[in-house]
């Protein structure tokens, strides 16, 4: 572009700041002002290109003031105009949020995610495409209320997505219950499901698992070897899990989902600090770090361990039993 015309840009996008500004000063404004506003607005719209107008409008968007005018101006000058009309436009109706939401434009479809009034039907569309970013989008909407059956399937994405479980836990109706996101939480999250796996397994009143003892045999000959593929195998074999979530226990570099897999397996606390003495750096040359996950392995009840292992790695739990007689090929 020449440095004139580029200029000429960079100042025009000031004034539509200053006048998108002022406007965000007060929340109700006389209808000779906004008129005003609306039509100095929609020159600038047209005159800058998509991504500025975009850029300097989204905080715009949410007033409440903001006319249908504008908002189908913004969807006819295309680009991240249209993803900024979808998503803020009160105007749109919900017959195009769910075209929009089933439509082939992953961009249209997130920014339908990101809106404030969604159903319990358009929520199930943008779950039905099992993309992650939609999915991800849909997490970080606060304003979005999830069903049973909608919570059960975001869980389940999330076991194998990281950056998504954590959009979960950052939600204010996903907490200490939801097990399944173990691997995402901090460490305080991690201590609140710990505790209350612990309170729940001894108000059921549950007696103790059924645990093979060559299973710890084999974990502690394993880490020994420092054989993280065998290791990995015992744990799907365990916990009846896929083995690229079976391996997640042993990549974390905090080490709680290990000290949990051994408590689980009935490790004992001296075989558990063999194990993490020959697990990731991370660990092993930490002697503080060691030493609390030794004691978890020799506080929280096998049955707590287990039952927060199998939520997180998705697998499951016979009545009473862990692990079977002989190893699962799980693939990964």
């Amino acid at each position: 572009m020449h440095p004139e015309k580029t200029e000429r840009r960079t100042e025009e996008g000031a004034i539509l700041r200053e006048i998108v500004d002022q406007f965000l000063e007060r929340q109700v404004h006389p209808p000779a002002d906004y008129k005003q506003f609306e039509q100095l607005t929609l020159g600038m719209i047209d005159i800058l290109e998509a991504p500025a107008v975009a850029r300097i409008l989204r905080t715009l968007c949410s007033h409440p003031e903001i006319s249908q005018t504008i908002f189908d101006r913004l969807r006819d000058k295309g680009g991240p105009c249209v993803e900024l009309a979808v998503q803020f436009s009160p105007y749109l109706t919900r017959d195009e949020m769910m075209a929009a939401a089933r439509g082939a434009d992953s961009v249209m479809a997130g920014a339908v995610a990101r809106r404030a009034d969604l159903d319990a039907d358009i929520i199930v569309a943008l779950l039905r495409r099992g993309e992650a970013a939609t999915l991800r989008a849909l997490a970080e909407n606060q304003a979005a209320k999830f069903d049973a059956s909608v919570r059960r399937v975001l869980i389940e994405a999330a076991r194998s997505d990281r950056a998504f479980a954590r959009a979960l836990l950052d939600r204010e109706d996903f907490g200490a219950e939801d097990e399944a996101l173990f691997f995402a939480a901090n460490r305080q999250e991690r201590g609140n499901m710990i505790l209350n796996a612990i309170r729940r397994t001894l108000a059921s009143g549950r007696g103790a698992l059924s645990v093979e003892p060559e299973l710890a045999a084999r974990l502690e000959a394993a880490a020994l070897r420092r054989d993280r593929d065998a290791m990995t195998a015992i744990f799907a074999e365990a916990f009846r899990c896929r083995k690229l979530r079976a391996r997640m226990i042993l990549d974390d570099p905090r080490g709680e989902p290990l000290a949990l897999a051994l408590a689980a397996l009935g490790v004992d606390p001296d075989a558990a600090t063999r194990v993490f003495l020959c697990a990731d750096p991370a660990i092993a040359h930490d002697t503080a770090t060691v030493r609390d996950l030794v004691q978890m392995v020799r506080l929280v009840p096998p049955r707590a361990a287990a039952e927060i292992i199998v939520a997180a790695t998705g697998g499951w739990l016979r009545a009473g039993e862990l692990a079977h007689t002989t190893p699962i090929d799980r693939a990964g």
